[in-house]
Order: structure tokens, then sequence, then C-alpha cells
């Protein structure tokens, strides 16, 4: 299925003219489309986390078969609470405050704000939702900018390397991105650390950029 739009062709910006053209790249997602930038050491997709039609978009284009928490990108802690439920939880407050911005994604519960279709779609892999505040600069830029939430994913086909290979992204993805951030190939790096939380309690998920010592210090009484 061609998931690209007529209106949309896709647009090259080398990454040096990136903080220059942030404007470009917000512009394509608000019309609906897909943006393909480098982000801590791969490459990643993103589109408007309130369009069904953005996201059904990503998802397709990814041939995602949805086993890992959806992430949804916020500028900060209160930009989340239309999208999951939680916020005000004391261990979720201790580690935004302590350690957002950074590679360290929250799964919490979907919000009864979110409308059933998009609860649906963004929730059917786990049930629950990953947000996260983000410390590069583009992407920082880009949300700034935006001004809402945005669903990011990695930039390769579900169980196929190759987020850090601009030749494999590009030959993926030609047709389904709408603005590509040509860097190159991107050095990998280790993934954000995810952590899921209860009212109560909570457990990492998957280890990763932010080591346990830096949790438990986080989520420590004061």
């Amino acid at each position: 299925m061609n998931v690209r739009t007529a209106a949309w062709p896709m647009k090259l910006i080398p990454v040096a003219e990136a903080p220059a053209r942030v404007a470009e790249i917000v512009a394509a997602l608000a019309a609906g489309g897909l943006a393909c930038f480098p982000v801590r050491g791969a490459y990643r997709l993103a589109a408007d986390a309130r369009s069904v039609d953005a996201i059904t978009r990503l998802m397709q284009s990814k041939r995602r078969a949805r086993n890992h928490p959806t992430l949804i990108l916020v500028a900060d802690l209160a930009a989340a609470r239309s999208f999951v439920d939680g916020t005000t939880w004391q261990t979720t407050e201790r580690l935004a405050e302590r350690l957002w911005p950074g590679p360290l994604t929250i799964v919490l519960p979907p919000s009864d704000e979110l409308s059933p279709k998009l609860k649906k779609l963004l929730t059917r892999a786990t049930g629950k939702l990953g947000i996260r505040v983000p410390s590069d600069p583009l992407t920082s830029a880009v949300l700034r900018q935006f001004g809402s939430p945005l669903l990011m994913s990695s930039a390769n086909l579900e169980q196929k390397p190759g987020a850090s290979s601009a030749a494999t992204v590009r030959q993926r993805f030609v047709n389904a991105v709408d603005v590509w951030v040509d860097a190159g190939d991107v050095k990998p790096g280790p993934p954000s650390t995810i952590v899921e939380i209860t009212e109560t309690s909570w457990k990492i998920v998957r280890e990763g950029a932010v080591p346990l010592a830096d949790l438990e210090r986080a989520t420590a009484s004061a």
C-alpha cells in the first residue's frame, strides 16, 4: 500500500541545515505527514500523536507488529496528561523532575481523555503508553514548534535492524516519509531505559541509557 500523500513529495534536509529548517519539518507533521530524523544514534519516524491517519501511516510504513509500548514525546509532564493517567503519582513526578529531559521512557495507563479510536490504536500492543521528554536539540525544537505531542518510532521494519544506516532507511521509507533529515550513517547508542509505573510501585521494563542507580536515587524520598 502506498502511504505517501501527493501534496507532500519527500523533502531532503541536510542535517547541518536542520536547525534553521525546523518549520519545514513541523509543516509536514501538521499536514498529517511523516518526518524522519536522527535521534540518539538512530533514525526515527515521527507523526502527530493526535492524528489517527498519521499514526496509521507510520505503523503501516513499519509493518509494525505492535509488541512494544507506543512512545509519545511530550514537552513536559503537564503535556502528557491528555494521553496518560498517573502524571500526578509521586514516582512519576520524581522521575520526571530529576531525569527529564533525557533517555527515560515512562510507561503509564492511557488517559480517558483519549478518543476511543485513538486509544485503541495507540495502546493495542500493551494496553499502556510510553512517554518521554527528549533532550536532543533537533527533536526538542521540533516538539516545541509543533506544540503538541508526537508519536515516535525507530526507522526500521519490525524485527529488522538498519535504523542507523542512512542508505537502508532511505531505501525502506522513501515512499512513506514526507521530510527526511539526512545525517549520513549515525553511530548507534544505548536505547532509552523503560520504566513502568503504577500508583504504588515501579519496575524496569528495559535497561538502557539511564542506570538503575539513577532511578533509585530519583525515586528515593527527599
